[in-house]
């Protein structure tokens, strides 16, 4: 795991400060790659690389050139695979002088160009410069766990691990984006290519994208696989090749010359990752953290599987105070407003974990793909209801949109300025984005698109989280869940065996009822999953209600956080006064007791307080 920074300018213009900007940029993200570091300049680029050893401690730094001198690469990340392709490499005559797993895509690039990409089973972010054909590369593994952005002017391309490194060029002053306030307020987070940033964009999952002196084009490697199985092969045939599928995505990621732990919650995901790499390595090593609020704290269910396994986990506890004091740090890490309330208790727990390890592995990802989200997986059953009994007919990114925003149109209305939403309630890229991703079904496929949609717009927010606060204490954090075998063997497997009516009777009376009360009532969410660990965790962990890491936000507003969120969102100078209805977010914020369901008034004056946070320590 690493931290690159560069640029290519096609012209040639490279400037005498250019270089210290560059090196200065990648040294502000040392904390992604504190190890060692490299440099590799010639008259078109100039690329900084901080590296975190993990493989083959002792090899030399990135960037990699070839004995030809025409390709150069660096690459964030792991490939998992590299010993299959190396080996194949190999065979061709190849000769490699680390026993790195990155310095496989060198060579890979050489034999097998473009076509290298869908070959890699691991997280990557690759940043390539093809010296003989003039042209930059940039490559996102499949489902985006490690990020990359650039930001294209002129006959300029920078790029880099994090949005911090860019302002540290002076070719161009970085202006803040208006337009992603409306998506992070929709969505929690900014979704495709847009960033909070002018003319800064998100390399996406799967994507390659390719500069030329002349313009650039794009390519979707890989997407998401949208097809079951056409033919039920069986439960048991499912329940087998999952069982082979995740086994052998644990032990792959296992795979390091440093420490690994597991990030543990007591839910159902991290348990079966722990029982997975305990079978394989039983001295591991895991860590959970959580709050001293009643419902607000899994540690019990964290230590009956620890009790289980013969394993002690390490807890840690965050207070109200601790936490609204590290929420500038959390933004200075991000570069952006926060998504998800737990990022700081993740950054505290990456700190605490350091002491003892430099690699993570965390259950991202299966959610998304076996339909634990129950009531956003349920709810395509409202629309239909209400298609058929209503007659009424929205579409169904209406009813998404709907359904799915974080800020709903009545909250937009409320709590923001009218002149800020008079072109609508969401900004036109992200009408366009979400559109774009519905294309691919009709209107009886909403149940399948959920699972699509679900690991194109939630999956790389949570991804994004996980690689920014571990990155933030020089750890390495792995998704198992998402290793690109199993994620396509996942995928295959029909929705009846994640999302499962608990009978007949059930199915029958959730006519009567919204997606709400069917969740964890009259169905089963990741049924298969739940299945296939039985007797393997305990009962009480496959058995119980998701809960999702929450924070006491709407419990903490009631009493600590309320004059600090006061003072920072209506502070005389505060940019967010031109945004909000002041009004009305007042008497939200004077509320004498905040209760709602999943803490979503706490949520919201959390998302405006990061607002105005971040545009005060960048703008």
């Amino acid at each position: 795991m690493c931290g690159f920074y560069g640029f290519v300018d096609f012209d040639g213009n490279i400037r005498d400060v250019d270089e210290h900007e560059i090196k200065a940029g990648a040294n502000k993200i040392a904390y992604r790659g504190p190890d060692d570091s490299g440099c590799f300049l010639d008259d078109n680029v100039i690329i900084y690389f901080r590296r975190l050893s993990i493989i083959d401690l002792e090899a030399p730094s990135q960037p990699y050139t070839n004995k030809k001198k025409t390709v150069t690469m660096v690459c964030n990340g792991e490939i998992y695979n590299y010993m299959e392709l190396k080996r194949a490499l190999q065979l061709k005559g190849y000769k490699f002088f680390s026993k790195t797993d990155t310095e496989v895509i060198l060579y890979g690039y050489e034999e097998w160009g473009e076509d290298l990409w869908a070959k890699l089973n691991g997280i990557f972010a690759i940043v390539l410069w093809d010296a003989e054909k003039k042209k930059l590369i940039l490559v996102r593994d499949h489902l985006g766990v490690k990020p990359i952005h650039y930001f294209h002017k002129d006959r300029r391309v920078y790029f880099s691990s994090d949005y911090n490194s860019f302002f540290c060029q002076s070719y161009s002053k970085i202006q803040n984006n208006n337009d992603a306030i409306l998506s992070y307020l929709s969505f929690r987070y900014v979704i495709g290519k847009q960033t909070f940033y002018k003319d800064v964009y998100d390399l996406e999952p799967g994507q390659s994208k390719t500069f030329f002196s002349k313009g650039s084009n794009s390519n979707y490697y890989w997407d998401i696989p949208t097809n079951t199985d056409k033919v039920d092969k069986g439960e048991n045939y499912y329940l087998e090749a999952l069982n082979s599928a995740l086994k052998t995505a644990v032990k792959r990621q296992l795979m390091s010359d440093v420490p690994v732990g597991a990030f543990i919650s007591g839910g159902l995901d991290s348990s079966t990752l722990l029982y997975y790499m305990h079978s394989i390595s039983p001295n591991i090593k895991s860590y959970i953290t959580g709050f001293e609020v009643p419902g607000y704290n899994e540690f019990y269910f964290a230590d009956l599987i620890a009790e289980q396994l013969g394993i002690t986990p390490r807890k840690l506890i965050i207070d109200p105070e601790e936490y609204a004091g590290m929420i500038d740090e959390v933004i200075g890490y991000r570069a952006e407003p926060p998504s998800i309330p737990h990022e700081a208790a993740f950054l505290k727990m990456s700190r605490f974990m350091k002491n003892e390890i430099t690699v993570v592995l965390s259950g991202e990802g299966a959610d998304e793909l076996f339909g634990g989200y129950g009531r956003i997986f349920r709810s395509p059953h409202d629309y239909y209801k209400q298609k058929w009994f209503s007659g009424k007919h929205k579409t169904m990114i209406d009813h998404f949109l709907w359904r799915y925003s974080w800020f709903n149109d009545e909250d937009k209305s409320s709590m923001l300025n009218k002149d800020f939403i008079a072109n609508g309630m969401f900004d036109q890229y992200s009408l366009m984005y979400i559109k774009s991703l519905f294309k691919k079904f009709n209107d009886n496929d909403y149940y399948r698109a959920m699972y699509y949609i679900q690991g194109k717009l939630h999956l790389p927010n949570l991804l994004n989280r996980l690689d920014r606060m571990t990155m933030a204490s020089s750890i390495e954090g792995r998704v198992p869940f998402l290793d690109i075998d199993l994620v396509n063997i996942v995928s295959t497997i029909p929705i009846k065996y994640k999302l499962r009516w608990n009978n007949f009777s059930s199915k029958l009376k959730s006519i009567f009822y919204d997606s709400e009360i069917i969740s964890e009532k009259y169905d089963t969410p990741k049924y298969i999953l739940k299945k296939l660990m039985n007797n393997k965790i305990p009962p009480e962990i496959i058995n119980r209600k998701k809960m999702g890491f929450p924070v006491p936000l709407d419990n903490w507003f009631n009493d600590s956080l309320k004059d600090i969120a006061y003072s920072i969102i209506f502070d005389s100078n505060s940019y967010i006064r031109n945004i909000i209805n002041v009004n009305n977010v007042k008497s939200l914020l004077n509320k004498k007791d905040y209760s709602s369901n999943y803490d979503y008034f706490g949520k919201k004056l959390w998302m405006l307080m990061n607002l105005e946070l971040w545009y005060k320590k960048y703008f």
